[in-house]
């Protein structure tokens, strides 16, 4: 594809639906972020189920690396207790997947799980055993056609819209902009695909390219019932050095803001910020995963964030999920 097409698309577009027929304004609110006694993980993607259950996906971990979660959360949205347990390694014997995301999907009593190294997004049990259903991926997203290790990182699926979404850590190398693709929950075939432009990154190329890490891209979604989707961005930098230089300069930039597919009728989609927060070394994390939670007394609904620690680092980062309450003004 020619990486100017989305551009000229852009400038033609017709813009997104306004009146009426636009959504209540999205208001995100951060609390603070916990640091959690578990095990040192690469914990990469988070799905609600019921109460105060939840899964994970640990993307080194082999076979599906699916984890349940147990998260403790009081009245006010405030971070109780957290349990993880690795789910049983399935039978076939998978490693090296790279799962990166995962969403539990109700209607199938069951979690389907976006692999970067295979760009697949297949279905497993919550056994953690995988069903072998998949979803009818593109052609255009195959391992031949991503940049290596910048394939699929988000998974969002919604019942109310009966979609899944995904998209690429990094654009396609023959594009400029992101492709959101998503899915029928009915048939796993493919329904519609946007455009979507992310900020530039801060951190100059040759900085990035020294760095003793640096991560920049997509590497969450989040479906609404109405349709809408928040979009994590991110850009971690790690420099190299010893450890007062990585404590002086390291940081990770976080930011979700709003999309609206359904409304929307310009191919690349319009975008809002909702929320943007940094987080340095001593309590630098990495988010890579988001999802809906469950919802307060007082109707407001949480959004939990994970993030990846690859490991620890030697040490240098933890364990974190962050809670950011939502509202509809």
């Amino acid at each position: 594809m020619n990486r100017w097409l989305p551009i000229l698309l852009m400038l033609f577009s017709v813009g997104c639906a306004r009146g009426q027929d636009a959504p209540r304004p999205i208001r995100l609110t951060e609390m603070p972020q916990t640091r959690l006694n578990i095990p040192a993980g690469q914990y990469s993607g988070i799905s609600y189920i019921k109460g105060n259950q939840f899964v994970a996906v640990d993307d080194k971990a082999g076979g599906g690396g699916i984890q349940s979660f147990v998260v403790q959360v009081d009245s006010a949205g405030n971070l109780g207790m957290v349990l993880a347990t690795a789910l049983p390694t399935n039978a076939s014997g998978e490693k090296d997947l790279d799962n990166e995301d995962l969403v539990f999907v109700k209607e199938r009593n069951s979690i389907f799980v976006a692999s970067e190294a295979t760009q697949t997004i297949r279905e497993y049990k919550l056994t953690g055993r995988p069903s072998g259903t998949e979803l009818a991926v593109p052609e255009t997203f195959g391992t031949e056609y991503i940049i290596p290790n910048r394939g699929f990182e988000a998974l969002a699926y919604n019942a109310a819209t009966g979609l899944f979404w995904t998209t690429t850590e990094m654009p396609l190398p023959t594009d400029s902009l992101y492709r959101f693709q998503s899915f029928s929950a009915e048939t796993l075939e493919p329904v519609e695909q946007y455009f979507y432009a992310a900020e530039n990154a801060s951190v100059e190329p040759s900085a990035a390219a020294s760095a003793r890490a640096y991560v920049f891209g997509i590497p969450a979604l989040t479906a609404l019932d109405d349709g809408r989707l928040l979009v994590m961005e991110r850009e971690l930098y790690v420099p190299q050095g010893g450890l007062g230089s990585m404590l002086a300069d390291s940081f990770c930039t976080t930011s979700i803001y709003e999309v609206d597919p359904v409304r929307c009728q310009a191919p690349v989609l319009e975008k809002k910020l909702l929320l943007s927060f940094n987080t340095y070394a001593l309590n630098l994390a990495d988010y890579e995963g988001m999802c809906l939670g469950p919802v307060l007394p007082d109707g407001t609904q949480l959004l939990l964030l994970i993030a990846d620690s690859q490991g620890g680092m030697g040490g240098l980062v933890g364990e974190y999920l962050k809670v950011i309450k939502l509202q509809y003004e």
